[in-house]
Protein backbone atom coordinates (compact mmCIF):
# COMPACT_ATOMS: atom_id res chain seq x y z
CA UNK A 1 0.00 0.00 0.00
CA UNK A 2 2.76 2.41 0.96
CA UNK A 3 4.52 2.17 -2.41
CA UNK A 4 1.29 2.62 -4.37
CA UNK A 5 0.34 5.66 -2.31
CA UNK A 6 3.75 7.21 -2.91
CA UNK A 7 3.39 6.45 -6.63
CA UNK A 8 0.05 8.26 -6.74
CA UNK A 9 1.46 11.28 -4.88
CA UNK A 10 4.43 11.55 -7.24
CA UNK A 11 2.52 10.82 -10.46
CA UNK A 12 -0.14 13.44 -9.80
CA UNK A 13 2.07 15.85 -7.81
CA UNK A 14 -0.44 15.76 -4.98
CA UNK A 15 1.65 16.90 -2.03
CA UNK A 16 4.65 19.14 -2.63
CA UNK A 17 7.04 19.51 0.34
CA UNK A 18 5.66 21.91 2.93
CA UNK A 19 2.01 21.24 2.07
CA UNK A 20 -0.76 21.59 4.62
CA UNK A 21 -3.26 18.72 4.29
CA UNK A 22 -6.45 17.87 6.18
CA UNK A 23 -7.49 14.20 6.17
CA UNK A 24 -11.18 13.33 5.97
CA UNK A 25 -11.23 10.92 8.91
CA UNK A 26 -14.30 8.71 9.31
CA UNK A 27 -12.56 6.19 11.56
CA UNK A 28 -12.79 3.36 9.02
CA UNK A 29 -9.83 1.35 7.78
CA UNK A 30 -9.24 3.48 4.66
CA UNK A 31 -9.13 6.85 6.39
CA UNK A 32 -7.17 5.54 9.39
CA UNK A 33 -4.57 4.03 7.05
CA UNK A 34 -4.36 7.29 5.08
CA UNK A 35 -3.81 9.35 8.24
CA UNK A 36 -1.14 6.92 9.48
CA UNK A 37 0.65 6.93 6.12
CA UNK A 38 0.76 10.72 5.85
CA UNK A 39 1.89 11.11 9.46
CA UNK A 40 4.72 8.62 8.86
CA UNK A 41 6.16 10.91 6.19
CA UNK A 42 5.31 14.19 7.90
CA UNK A 43 8.82 15.09 9.03
CA UNK A 44 10.56 13.78 5.92
CA UNK A 45 8.28 15.68 3.51
CA UNK A 46 7.68 18.65 5.83
CA UNK A 47 3.93 18.21 5.60
CA UNK A 48 1.48 19.63 8.12
CA UNK A 49 -1.11 16.90 8.69
CA UNK A 50 -4.50 17.68 10.24
CA UNK A 51 -7.76 15.73 10.49
CA UNK A 52 -11.47 16.48 10.22
CA UNK A 53 -14.42 14.32 11.24
CA UNK A 54 -18.03 15.07 10.28
CA UNK A 55 -20.61 13.30 12.44
CA UNK A 56 -23.79 13.01 10.37
CA UNK A 57 -25.82 11.85 13.39
CA UNK A 58 -27.42 9.14 11.25
CA UNK A 59 -26.53 5.94 13.15
CA UNK A 60 -27.32 6.89 16.75
CA UNK A 61 -24.88 5.14 19.12
CA UNK A 62 -22.64 4.04 16.27
CA UNK A 63 -22.14 7.65 15.14
CA UNK A 64 -21.18 8.62 18.70
CA UNK A 65 -18.82 5.64 18.85
CA UNK A 66 -17.09 6.71 15.63
CA UNK A 67 -16.64 10.28 16.86
CA UNK A 68 -15.19 9.12 20.18
CA UNK A 69 -12.83 6.73 18.35
CA UNK A 70 -11.58 9.47 16.03
CA UNK A 71 -10.97 11.82 18.95
CA UNK A 72 -8.95 9.19 20.82
CA UNK A 73 -6.98 8.20 17.72
CA UNK A 74 -5.95 11.77 16.91
CA UNK A 75 -5.06 12.44 20.54
CA UNK A 76 -2.79 9.38 20.67
CA UNK A 77 -1.16 10.26 17.34
CA UNK A 78 -0.97 13.97 18.23
CA UNK A 79 -2.89 15.07 15.15
CA UNK A 80 -4.93 18.31 15.39
CA UNK A 81 -8.58 17.41 14.85
CA UNK A 82 -11.69 19.39 13.93
CA UNK A 83 -15.09 17.77 14.55
CA UNK A 84 -18.42 18.93 13.14
CA UNK A 85 -21.83 17.54 14.12
CA UNK A 86 -24.52 17.86 11.43
CA UNK A 87 -28.14 16.70 11.49
CA UNK A 88 -28.02 15.44 7.91
CA UNK A 89 -31.40 13.67 7.96
CA UNK A 90 -33.28 16.86 8.86
CA UNK A 91 -31.18 18.98 6.49
CA UNK A 92 -31.82 16.60 3.59
CA UNK A 93 -35.57 16.63 4.24
CA UNK A 94 -35.69 20.43 4.35
CA UNK A 95 -33.61 20.68 1.17
CA UNK A 96 -35.67 18.05 -0.65
CA UNK A 97 -32.55 15.99 -1.39
CA UNK A 98 -31.45 12.45 -0.68
CA UNK A 99 -29.58 11.89 2.58
CA UNK A 100 -26.58 10.65 0.62
CA UNK A 101 -26.36 13.71 -1.64
CA UNK A 102 -27.00 16.23 1.13
CA UNK A 103 -24.51 14.46 3.43
CA UNK A 104 -21.84 14.62 0.74
CA UNK A 105 -22.37 18.35 0.25
CA UNK A 106 -22.18 19.00 3.99
CA UNK A 107 -19.12 16.82 4.39
CA UNK A 108 -17.08 18.58 1.70
CA UNK A 109 -18.19 22.01 2.85
CA UNK A 110 -16.98 21.23 6.36
CA UNK A 111 -13.77 19.65 5.09
CA UNK A 112 -12.89 22.78 3.12
CA UNK A 113 -13.77 24.90 6.13
CA UNK A 114 -11.41 22.88 8.35
CA UNK A 115 -8.68 22.92 5.68
CA UNK A 116 -8.82 26.73 5.58
CA UNK A 117 -7.30 27.01 2.12
CA UNK A 118 -5.08 23.95 2.38
CA UNK A 119 -5.44 20.56 0.69
CA UNK A 120 -8.08 17.98 1.61
CA UNK A 121 -7.12 14.29 1.46
CA UNK A 122 -9.87 11.68 1.12
CA UNK A 123 -9.33 7.93 1.41
CA UNK A 124 -10.93 6.86 -1.86
CA UNK A 125 -9.41 3.64 -3.18
CA UNK A 126 -9.15 1.68 -6.42
CA UNK A 127 -12.01 -0.44 -5.07
CA UNK A 128 -14.14 2.70 -4.68
CA UNK A 129 -13.31 3.68 -8.25
CA UNK A 130 -14.41 0.31 -9.61
CA UNK A 131 -17.71 0.51 -7.75
CA UNK A 132 -18.29 4.06 -8.98
CA UNK A 133 -17.54 3.08 -12.58
CA UNK A 134 -20.27 0.44 -12.39
CA UNK A 135 -22.72 2.83 -10.73
CA UNK A 136 -22.12 5.38 -13.48
CA UNK A 137 -22.33 2.71 -16.17
CA UNK A 138 -25.78 1.72 -14.93
CA UNK A 139 -26.84 5.38 -15.22
CA UNK A 140 -25.79 5.57 -18.86
CA UNK A 141 -22.66 7.63 -18.34
CA UNK A 142 -20.13 8.91 -20.85
CA UNK A 143 -16.35 8.70 -20.85
CA UNK A 144 -15.87 11.01 -17.88
CA UNK A 145 -18.20 8.89 -15.74
CA UNK A 146 -16.34 5.71 -16.70
CA UNK A 147 -13.13 7.34 -15.46
CA UNK A 148 -14.84 7.40 -12.07
CA UNK A 149 -13.31 9.24 -9.10
CA UNK A 150 -10.40 11.49 -10.20
CA UNK A 151 -7.10 11.22 -8.29
CA UNK A 152 -6.98 15.02 -7.95
CA UNK A 153 -9.96 17.37 -8.05
CA UNK A 154 -9.10 20.97 -7.28
CA UNK A 155 -7.92 21.06 -3.66
CA UNK A 156 -8.99 17.44 -3.06
CA UNK A 157 -6.32 14.74 -3.34
CA UNK A 158 -6.68 10.95 -3.09
CA UNK A 159 -3.34 9.29 -2.28
CA UNK A 160 -4.85 5.79 -1.92
CA UNK A 161 -6.41 5.80 -5.38
CA UNK A 162 -4.11 2.99 -6.64
CA UNK A 163 -4.72 0.77 -3.59
CA UNK A 164 -7.39 -1.88 -3.16
CA UNK A 165 -9.43 -2.24 0.01
CA UNK A 166 -7.67 -5.54 0.79
CA UNK A 167 -4.24 -3.90 0.55
CA UNK A 168 -5.33 -1.18 2.95
CA UNK A 169 -6.70 -3.64 5.49
CA UNK A 170 -3.42 -5.59 5.28
CA UNK A 171 -1.52 -2.35 5.95
CA UNK A 172 -3.70 -1.71 9.02
CA UNK A 173 -2.97 -5.20 10.29
CA UNK A 174 0.77 -4.92 9.71
CA UNK A 175 1.01 -1.50 11.34
CA UNK A 176 -1.46 -2.39 14.11
CA UNK A 177 -3.72 0.50 13.18
CA UNK A 178 -7.10 0.41 14.94
CA UNK A 179 -10.27 1.30 13.04
CA UNK A 180 -14.06 1.01 13.27
CA UNK A 181 -16.51 -0.56 10.82
CA UNK A 182 -19.66 1.19 9.61
CA UNK A 183 -22.45 -1.40 9.91
CA UNK A 184 -24.24 0.04 6.87
CA UNK A 185 -21.29 -1.05 4.70
CA UNK A 186 -22.37 -4.66 5.25
CA UNK A 187 -25.93 -4.09 4.02
CA UNK A 188 -26.96 -4.77 0.43
CA UNK A 189 -29.81 -2.25 0.56
CA UNK A 190 -27.66 0.36 -1.18
CA UNK A 191 -26.57 0.22 -4.84
CA UNK A 192 -22.88 0.67 -4.01
CA UNK A 193 -22.93 -2.11 -1.43
CA UNK A 194 -24.70 -4.48 -3.80
CA UNK A 195 -22.03 -3.84 -6.40
CA UNK A 196 -19.31 -4.20 -3.74
CA UNK A 197 -20.60 -7.48 -2.31
CA UNK A 198 -22.01 -9.17 -5.43
CA UNK A 199 -20.88 -7.65 -8.76
CA UNK A 200 -17.18 -7.09 -8.04
CA UNK A 201 -16.65 -10.57 -6.47
CA UNK A 202 -18.33 -12.13 -9.54
CA UNK A 203 -16.04 -10.19 -11.86
CA UNK A 204 -12.98 -11.19 -9.86
CA UNK A 205 -14.06 -14.83 -10.09
CA UNK A 206 -14.09 -14.47 -13.88
CA UNK A 207 -10.90 -12.37 -14.01
CA UNK A 208 -8.60 -12.93 -10.98
CA UNK A 209 -6.47 -9.96 -12.15
CA UNK A 210 -9.53 -7.71 -12.18
CA UNK A 211 -7.97 -4.74 -10.37
CA UNK A 212 -4.73 -4.58 -12.42
CA UNK A 213 -6.78 -4.91 -15.62
CA UNK A 214 -9.24 -2.27 -14.42
CA UNK A 215 -6.35 0.04 -13.52
CA UNK A 216 -4.92 -0.27 -17.04
CA UNK A 217 -8.32 0.49 -18.53
CA UNK A 218 -8.60 3.61 -16.36
CA UNK A 219 -5.20 4.79 -17.58
CA UNK A 220 -6.36 4.56 -21.21
CA UNK A 221 -9.71 6.20 -20.47
CA UNK A 222 -8.05 9.07 -18.57
CA UNK A 223 -5.67 9.71 -21.46
CA UNK A 224 -8.55 9.79 -23.94
CA UNK A 225 -10.63 12.04 -21.69
CA UNK A 226 -7.70 14.42 -21.17
CA UNK A 227 -7.14 14.65 -24.94
CA UNK A 228 -10.82 15.34 -25.62
CA UNK A 229 -10.97 17.98 -22.89
CA UNK A 230 -7.85 19.68 -24.25
CA UNK A 231 -9.31 19.64 -27.76
CA UNK A 232 -12.58 21.04 -26.43
CA UNK A 233 -10.78 23.85 -24.63
CA UNK A 234 -9.04 24.81 -27.87
CA UNK A 235 -12.36 24.68 -29.74
CA UNK A 236 -13.99 26.78 -27.04
CA UNK A 237 -11.38 29.48 -27.40
CA UNK A 238 -11.79 29.43 -31.17
CA UNK A 239 -15.60 29.68 -30.96
CA UNK A 240 -15.77 32.30 -28.20
CA UNK A 241 -17.06 35.73 -29.16
CA UNK A 242 -18.02 38.66 -26.97
CA UNK A 243 -21.71 37.90 -27.49
CA UNK A 244 -21.56 34.09 -27.41
CA UNK A 245 -20.29 31.18 -29.52
CA UNK A 246 -19.67 31.32 -33.26
CA UNK A 247 -22.13 29.09 -35.15
CA UNK A 248 -19.67 28.44 -37.99
CA UNK A 249 -17.10 27.02 -35.57
CA UNK A 250 -19.70 24.89 -33.76
CA UNK A 251 -20.93 23.45 -37.05
CA UNK A 252 -17.47 21.98 -37.71
CA UNK A 253 -17.09 20.22 -34.35
CA UNK A 254 -17.34 16.49 -33.77
CA UNK A 255 -20.31 15.68 -31.47
CA UNK A 256 -17.92 14.56 -28.69
CA UNK A 257 -16.16 17.95 -28.78
CA UNK A 258 -19.38 19.93 -29.22
CA UNK A 259 -20.78 18.34 -26.05
CA UNK A 260 -17.72 19.37 -24.05
CA UNK A 261 -17.74 22.89 -25.48
CA UNK A 262 -21.41 23.30 -24.58
CA UNK A 263 -20.79 21.91 -21.10
CA UNK A 264 -18.17 24.60 -20.57
CA UNK A 265 -20.44 27.31 -21.95
CA UNK A 266 -23.44 26.27 -19.87
CA UNK A 267 -21.23 25.89 -16.82
CA UNK A 268 -20.15 29.50 -17.11
CA UNK A 269 -23.78 30.44 -16.43
CA UNK A 270 -24.20 27.66 -13.84
CA UNK A 271 -26.87 26.07 -16.01
CA UNK A 272 -27.47 22.34 -16.60
CA UNK A 273 -26.09 20.73 -19.76
CA UNK A 274 -27.38 17.21 -20.32
CA UNK A 275 -28.07 15.11 -23.41
CA UNK A 276 -31.43 16.82 -24.01
CA UNK A 277 -29.85 20.29 -24.13
CA UNK A 278 -27.07 19.11 -26.46
CA UNK A 279 -29.58 17.50 -28.83
CA UNK A 280 -31.63 20.71 -28.84
CA UNK A 281 -28.55 22.74 -29.78
CA UNK A 282 -27.71 20.29 -32.57
CA UNK A 283 -31.24 20.71 -33.91
CA UNK A 284 -30.84 24.50 -33.80
CA UNK A 285 -27.54 24.25 -35.66
CA UNK A 286 -29.13 22.08 -38.37
CA UNK A 287 -32.00 24.55 -38.70
CA UNK A 288 -29.73 27.58 -38.66
CA UNK A 289 -31.57 29.18 -35.76
CA UNK A 290 -33.94 28.66 -32.87
CA UNK A 291 -34.55 29.20 -29.18
CA UNK A 292 -34.57 26.94 -26.14
CA UNK A 293 -35.61 27.53 -22.54
CA UNK A 294 -32.81 26.04 -20.45
CA UNK A 295 -33.85 26.82 -16.89
CA UNK A 296 -36.23 29.31 -15.32
CA UNK A 297 -35.79 32.66 -17.07
CA UNK A 298 -32.70 31.57 -18.99
CA UNK A 299 -32.96 30.98 -22.72
CA UNK A 300 -30.44 29.86 -25.32
CA UNK A 301 -30.86 31.22 -28.83
CA UNK A 302 -29.09 30.86 -32.15
CA UNK A 303 -29.47 34.05 -34.12
CA UNK A 304 -27.33 35.86 -36.70
CA UNK A 305 -24.66 33.18 -36.47
CA UNK A 306 -24.18 33.44 -32.70
CA UNK A 307 -25.29 30.99 -29.99
CA UNK A 308 -25.90 32.96 -26.81
CA UNK A 309 -27.80 33.01 -23.53
CA UNK A 310 -30.50 35.52 -22.70
CA UNK A 311 -32.27 36.06 -19.44
CA UNK A 312 -35.92 36.89 -19.84
CA UNK A 313 -37.32 38.83 -16.90
CA UNK A 314 -40.11 40.63 -18.73
CA UNK A 315 -43.79 39.82 -19.16
CA UNK A 316 -44.84 38.72 -22.63
CA UNK A 317 -47.97 40.26 -24.15
CA UNK A 318 -49.06 39.24 -27.63
CA UNK A 319 -52.31 39.48 -29.58
CA UNK A 320 -53.56 36.16 -31.05
CA UNK A 321 -51.82 35.49 -34.38
CA UNK A 322 -53.73 33.74 -37.15
CA UNK A 323 -51.65 30.89 -38.55
CA UNK A 324 -51.87 28.11 -41.09
CA UNK A 325 -49.72 25.37 -42.65
CA UNK A 326 -46.14 26.44 -43.17
CA UNK A 327 -43.55 28.31 -41.16
CA UNK A 328 -44.81 30.45 -38.29
CA UNK A 329 -44.63 34.22 -38.87
CA UNK A 330 -42.10 36.05 -36.69
CA UNK A 331 -43.50 36.49 -33.20
CA UNK A 332 -42.24 36.64 -29.61
CA UNK A 333 -44.16 33.52 -28.44
CA UNK A 334 -43.03 30.59 -30.58
CA UNK A 335 -40.86 29.40 -33.46
CA UNK A 336 -41.33 26.46 -35.82
CA UNK A 337 -43.79 25.33 -38.45
CA UNK A 338 -47.05 23.51 -39.12
CA UNK A 339 -46.82 20.67 -41.65
CA UNK A 340 -49.88 19.51 -43.54
CA UNK A 341 -49.42 15.89 -44.70
CA UNK A 342 -51.53 13.13 -46.20
CA UNK A 343 -52.13 9.59 -44.92
CA UNK A 344 -49.12 8.06 -46.61
CA UNK A 345 -46.76 10.79 -45.41
CA UNK A 346 -48.14 10.57 -41.87
CA UNK A 347 -47.69 6.77 -41.82
CA UNK A 348 -44.02 7.25 -42.73
CA UNK A 349 -43.62 9.87 -40.00
CA UNK A 350 -45.14 7.48 -37.43
CA UNK A 351 -42.43 4.93 -38.20
CA UNK A 352 -39.76 7.49 -37.26
CA UNK A 353 -41.48 9.32 -34.37
CA UNK A 354 -43.31 7.14 -31.84
CA UNK A 355 -44.88 10.14 -30.04
CA UNK A 356 -46.02 12.01 -33.13
CA UNK A 357 -49.71 11.73 -32.18
CA UNK A 358 -49.05 14.07 -29.24
CA UNK A 359 -48.37 16.84 -31.75
CA UNK A 360 -50.72 15.99 -34.63
CA UNK A 361 -54.33 17.12 -35.19
CA UNK A 362 -56.99 16.25 -37.73
CA UNK A 363 -56.89 19.38 -39.89
CA UNK A 364 -60.51 19.00 -40.91
CA UNK A 365 -61.69 19.01 -37.27
CA UNK A 366 -60.37 22.52 -36.68
CA UNK A 367 -63.32 24.85 -36.09
CA UNK A 368 -62.93 28.05 -38.08
CA UNK A 369 -59.59 29.80 -38.05
CA UNK A 370 -56.43 28.65 -36.24
CA UNK A 371 -54.53 30.99 -33.90
CA UNK A 372 -51.23 30.99 -32.04
CA UNK A 373 -51.86 32.68 -28.73
CA UNK A 374 -51.15 32.91 -25.02
CA UNK A 375 -53.30 31.44 -22.26
CA UNK A 376 -56.58 33.03 -21.35
CA UNK A 377 -59.11 32.58 -18.57
CA UNK A 378 -61.22 29.47 -18.96
CA UNK A 379 -58.82 27.52 -21.21
CA UNK A 380 -59.57 23.80 -20.93
CA UNK A 381 -57.78 20.81 -22.42
CA UNK A 382 -58.85 17.18 -22.63
CA UNK A 383 -55.58 15.40 -23.36
CA UNK A 384 -56.04 12.71 -25.97
CA UNK A 385 -53.31 10.43 -24.59
CA UNK A 386 -54.56 10.80 -20.99
CA UNK A 387 -58.33 10.63 -21.60
CA UNK A 388 -58.74 13.31 -18.92
CA UNK A 389 -59.91 16.90 -19.18
CA UNK A 390 -58.82 19.74 -16.88
CA UNK A 391 -58.41 23.53 -16.90
CA UNK A 392 -54.97 24.49 -18.18
CA UNK A 393 -54.01 25.92 -14.80
CA UNK A 394 -54.48 22.48 -13.22
CA UNK A 395 -52.35 20.77 -15.87
CA UNK A 396 -49.64 23.38 -15.28
CA UNK A 397 -49.92 22.99 -11.51
CA UNK A 398 -49.16 19.28 -11.97
CA UNK A 399 -46.17 20.12 -14.15
CA UNK A 400 -44.99 22.69 -11.57
CA UNK A 401 -44.86 25.45 -14.20
CA UNK A 402 -44.45 28.74 -12.26
CA UNK A 403 -47.37 31.15 -12.84
CA UNK A 404 -45.01 33.85 -14.13
CA UNK A 405 -43.87 31.52 -16.96
CA UNK A 406 -47.31 30.42 -18.13
CA UNK A 407 -47.87 33.45 -20.38
CA UNK A 408 -44.86 32.28 -22.42
CA UNK A 409 -46.33 28.84 -23.24
CA UNK A 410 -47.49 28.63 -26.90
CA UNK A 411 -51.09 27.54 -27.49
CA UNK A 412 -52.76 26.66 -30.79
CA UNK A 413 -56.47 27.34 -30.65
CA UNK A 414 -59.30 27.38 -33.13
CA UNK A 415 -62.37 29.57 -32.72
CA UNK A 416 -63.77 27.18 -30.13
CA UNK A 417 -60.94 26.18 -27.71
CA UNK A 418 -57.27 25.08 -27.54
CA UNK A 419 -56.38 22.24 -29.88
CA UNK A 420 -52.73 21.90 -28.74
CA UNK A 421 -50.66 23.23 -25.84
CA UNK A 422 -46.85 23.16 -25.74
CA UNK A 423 -45.56 20.62 -23.23
CA UNK A 424 -48.98 18.95 -22.86
CA UNK A 425 -50.25 17.74 -26.21
CA UNK A 426 -53.36 17.56 -28.40
CA UNK A 427 -56.98 17.96 -27.35
CA UNK A 428 -59.08 14.85 -27.85
CA UNK A 429 -61.61 16.84 -29.94
CA UNK A 430 -59.15 17.12 -32.85
CA UNK A 431 -57.38 13.78 -32.46
CA UNK A 432 -56.77 11.99 -35.81
CA UNK A 433 -58.68 8.76 -36.46
CA UNK A 434 -58.65 6.09 -39.16
CA UNK A 435 -60.92 8.38 -41.20
CA UNK A 436 -58.49 11.33 -41.13
CA UNK A 437 -57.18 12.36 -44.54
CA UNK A 438 -55.31 15.58 -43.67
CA UNK A 439 -52.91 15.65 -40.73
CA UNK A 440 -51.46 18.84 -39.29
CA UNK A 441 -48.10 18.07 -37.62
CA UNK A 442 -47.10 20.71 -35.06
CA UNK A 443 -43.35 21.41 -34.79
CA UNK A 444 -43.39 24.41 -32.47
CA UNK A 445 -41.06 25.43 -29.63
CA UNK A 446 -41.15 28.28 -27.15
CA UNK A 447 -39.41 31.51 -28.03
CA UNK A 448 -37.77 34.08 -25.76
CA UNK A 449 -38.70 37.72 -25.44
Amino acid sequence: MRNKALQAIEQYQMLPPGSRVTVALSGGADSAALLHFLCSLQKERQWTVLACHVNHLLRAEESERDEAFVRNLCESWQVPLTVYREDVATGAKNAGESVELFGRKVRYRRLFQAADGGLVATAHTLSDRAETTWINLLRGTGLKGLCSIPPVQGKVIRPLIFCTREEIESYCQEQEIPYVTDSTNLSTDYTRNRIRHTVIPALRAIQPSFYPVYGRMLEHLEQDEAFLEQTAEEAMQKAQRDSGLDEAVLQQLHPAILFRVLRRYFGGYQLPCETAQVQAVQKMLRAGGGRLRVSGDWWLELQAGILSFRQNTGVLEMEPLEVGPGKLPDNPLAVGDLRLVNCEQFTNLQKRECNILKKTVDYDKIYGRLFLRQKKEGDYLRLAHRKVGKPLRKWWNEQKIPPRQRSQVPILSDERSPVWVYGLGVDERVLPTEKTTRFLVIDIEEAAL
